[in-house]
Formats: C-alpha cells, structure tokens, sequence
C-alpha cells in the first residue's frame, strides 16, 4: 500500500530537500511550511514531478509560533487522509536575538520546535496504526539541561543558542516518552540528529560551515526507513546515547505533565 507521508518545515534548508528525497516514495505526501502556497509553487511543482505514478501531494500553511495554527494543521490534515505512515517533524526555528514570549505566554523557540510537533502529533496518533514518527533533533540537546520549573526561560539566562538547545532536548525526551507510550507495538518513535548543515537556521547562531541540506536529508530519509528501532536516537545514521536527561522515566513523566499544563492555554 502506497505510503502516507507528513514533513513539516518543507519548505527551505534541511527540509526543502527532504521533501524531494522522500517524494519517490510516497503515496500521498503532505508538506508543511511557513509560507502561503503561492510562494512555494517551484517546489511544489519539482515534488510532483518526483511522485510517482499516481501518488498525490499536498500542501497546509501554518506558523508554529502560534499553537492555533499546529491545531489547523492537524484538521488540515485529517481532512486530507485517514492513515498516516510516516510523520517528519522537522519546521524549527532559531532562537531569536532576544527573549521573544508568543501569545500563549511560552518563549517562541520552545514553542515553535517542541510544543508545536507535540500538538500535532498528539493530535495524528489514532491515525497512526503502523508506521515511523521521526524527530528531527540537534546535537545541541546534549549541552543543555531542562529547566523543568521554567520551561520557557523566563528566570534562566537566555542565548538564542541555549534556547534552541533547550527546545531540542525537549523534543528528544518526548521522543523517548512517547517511544514508552506509544499507541501500537508496530509504531516506532526515534530522533535524529541530521547533522551540522549549512541554512539559514544554523548561520542564524552559530559561525561556522556545514554540510549541504542535501547530506541531512538522505540521513532523514535512511532513518525514516528503519524499523524495530522504536526509542533511538541517531547521531546521523548511528544509534547514539543521548542526554541522559531524555531517557530518564521521572524527568520524562515531569515534562509530560508540564507540556500538559503549558498546552492547557
């Protein structure tokens, strides 16, 4: 049966290529980006033309800054399929220059990487019953610690390059939760980090070079076709330890109920 298939972020850097790599194998491939679909129709129209015979495309605007818009998503979605095979969590952003607070009251890096892909995801679960959930992380997670008792950095100091370590962390330790909690034995839940690549997102706080996104999406692609690894975090294509704060049952169960809490707007 031909694969349905979900990445977010679709549109520039790591998953602008993404979107190509995996257009080959899918069924029906949904994309998500930030921009309106007008201003993304040379991709759109390069994805199609590496579907296959008969496999379909869409496409669903949404700003993760704004948790009402990852809630439109999921409709958008559901409106579109009733199965899905593989979701790739990939839209993020970088920290800003400065402390920036959404309209929810949460620090817009925080929001936008991790509480964003939990309510879509949460909200796609039952129409999992096989398949992959694929987090794309960063190795930054491992120099970070959650700030449990302040999630959204308001008494921490703040850095654009901790922000965004502290929401990656975040997304691997719901991996690992969720990897526990999963809703079917035939779903697994694993992370990967995709490697050090050249976009906007890393120039926006790091000064160095990178690989080419084109490199990251064919580590995403190879993850995405594993299997019985439910649980893993990929240091590229290797399984690797990661925080130990992420695989922590109690540090898991904390931010499980925190995220609760802070979703609860």
């Amino acid at each position: 049966m031909p694969s349905s298939i979900i990445l977010t972020g679709a549109t520039t850097g790591i998953g602008r290529a993404t979107a190509l790599a995996l257009a080959g194998r899918a069924g029906h491939l949904i994309l998500h980006g930030l921009e309106p679909e007008s201003q993304v129709t040379d991709l759109l129209g390069a994805v199609r033309a590496a579907l296959p015979p008969g496999g379909s495309l869409s496409y669903f605007a949404a700003d993760f800054s704004a948790l009402v818009e990852a809630e439109r998503l999921v409709s958008d979605v559901r409106g579109v399929t009733d199965r899905v095979d593989l979701l790739v969590n990939n839209a993020a952003r970088p920290g800003p220059p400065t402390r920036t607070v959404a309209d929810t009251g949460v620090e817009v890096t925080f929001q936008t990487n991790y509480l964003a892909p939990v309510v879509l995801t949460s909200g796609l679960l039952d129409l999992m019953t096989a398949g992959r959930i694929v987090n794309v992380a960063s190795a930054t997670h491992l120099s970070s610690s959650l700030h449990l008792d302040d999630l959204t950095l308001a008494r921490h100091g703040y850095t654009p390059s901790s922000a965004y370590a502290h929401s990656k962390l975040a997304l691997v330790t719901y991996t690992c939760w969720l990897a526990a909690h999963r809703p079917s034995p035939t779903v697994d839940v694993v992370s990967v980090h995709p490697g050090i690549i050249a976009t906007r997102l890393l120039h926006a706080m790091f000064a160095v070079g990178g690989e080419p996104p084109e490199h990251a999406a064919a580590t995403i692609e190879y993850v995405a076709s594993l299997h019985g690894d439910n649980g893993t975090y990929y240091d590229e294509r290797q399984p690797a330890p990661p925080n130990p704060e992420a695989t922590d049952p109690a540090t898991q169960d904390r931010l499980h109920a925190v995220t609760v809490d802070l979703l609860a707007y």
